[in-house]
């Protein structure tokens, strides 16, 4: 996590009274005195049975890409019918522009931005930090395999990579339609909880932090962990999910410049996917969210979580494959198709209907 340094003087009172300005060389960083969540408590609480939902237990050997080098299909097995193939290839070179560093073997999390696809990587070896590759798509929609492995060999034009910044699990990269912005959390890489939370902007040219916001979240003495995954709807509302007590819990932030205020959804699901929660995506053409654990996928409309949530157990979706692989993002594109990032060997696959 980047060191904070000193508080620049007075700089506090003229943002706002709840929030500080710290400097750092690389981002501005503002610390919110505030409490971000708002209260709630237990009795307020609902449980809703999202009876269809599996739990799909991970394998520690996750599964390999059958055709590495050409299309891949990936088919549900339960529930909602999906079919996912191969969209692009990316590059698995371990040395990117012939750093050692830039592994590119890793990939945790994938956001559209634009004419842009960009990827955060998080190579093993540097716990904690990782780096970000913009690709343009329209590059990769030309490119084999073979030529985008030799083409990150060297600098080549439609794809960059970043630098080396503090990424902590690094599944949270995500972007923001309402801002413009890419922002993801700066968690622990073993994503234990911490009393302090911090949300970070992504610069989309510089492909480092730009920006970051460090906050507490407790609700009536006890600590509110932040999250691991993140997406953002229409309207610039930031969401992540966790496991508390066995449950699904949904949290709605809205980011300011300096501050940001948290909600937890008033009611949790009884089941969740998986082992892991890997991801978390909005589709902007249904108005759903997906929460994604490795071959599990469940999905609910976002604006039911509002006030005292107006969740059945009917809005509940859900789809299970056998792949075996490791999930790692997902996200939509313009037109509604699902994208899914997945690992060994790294590729981005696009379902065959939209959503």
């Amino acid at each position: 996590m980047y060191e904070i340094g000193k508080v620049i003087g007075g700089i506090a009172t003229a943002i706002l009274l709840s929030t500080s300005f710290v400097g750092t060389v690389d981002a501005a960083t503002y610390v919110q005195k505030s409490n971000a969540i708002s209260q709630y408590s237990g009795a307020s609480l609902r449980i809703l049975n999202n009876s269809k939902v599996q739990f799909v237990k991970a394998n520690g050997n996750y599964g390999w890409s059958k055709n590495p080098s050409g299309s891949e299909t990936i088919k549900s097995v339960h529930g909602t019918k999906w079919t996912l193939k191969t969209k692009y290839l990316l590059p698995s070179t371990h040395m990117a522009l012939g750093k050692s560093s830039r592994d590119l073997t890793n990939p945790q999390a994938a956001a559209f931005g634009g004419k842009y696809l960009f990827v955060l990587y998080a190579p093993h070896q540097f716990h904690g930090k990782g780096f970000v590759v913009r690709y343009n798509r329209s590059t990769l929609d030309h490119m084999s395999l073979a030529k985008a492995q030799d083409s990150l060999l060297k600098k080549t034009a439609g794809m960059k990579v970043g630098p080396m910044f503090d990424v902590g699990h690094g599944q949270s990269l995500a972007y923001n339609k309402k801002q413009h912005s890419i922002w993801m959390w700066r968690d622990r890489a073993d994503m234990k909880p911490t009393a302090w939370s911090t949300i970070q902007r992504i610069s989309m040219s510089s492909l480092k932090p730009n920006r970051a916001i460090k906050f507490h979240m407790n609700n009536r003495g006890a600590m509110v962990p932040a999250g691991h995954d993140l997406t953002f709807d229409n309207s610039g509302n930031a969401y992540w999910w966790g496991i508390s007590g066995g449950h699904v819990k949904i949290y709605k932030g809205k980011l300011g410049s300096r501050s940001i205020h948290v909600r937890l959804a008033k009611q949790l699901l009884r089941k969740q996917t998986g082992t892991h929660q890997q991801s978390m995506g909005y589709n902007p053409h249904n108005g759903r969210l997906y929460l994604v654990s490795d071959d599990s996928i469940q999905t609910l409309p976002a604006r039911k979580l509002n006030g005292s949530g107006s969740l059945r157990p009917s809005d509940i979706k859900y789809t299970r494959s056998n792949s075996h692989r490791e999930f790692e993002s997902m996200i939509f594109d313009s037109t509604g198709h699902a994208m899914l990032l997945s690992n060994r060997n790294p590729e981005l696959l696009r379902s065959t209907t939209r959503y």
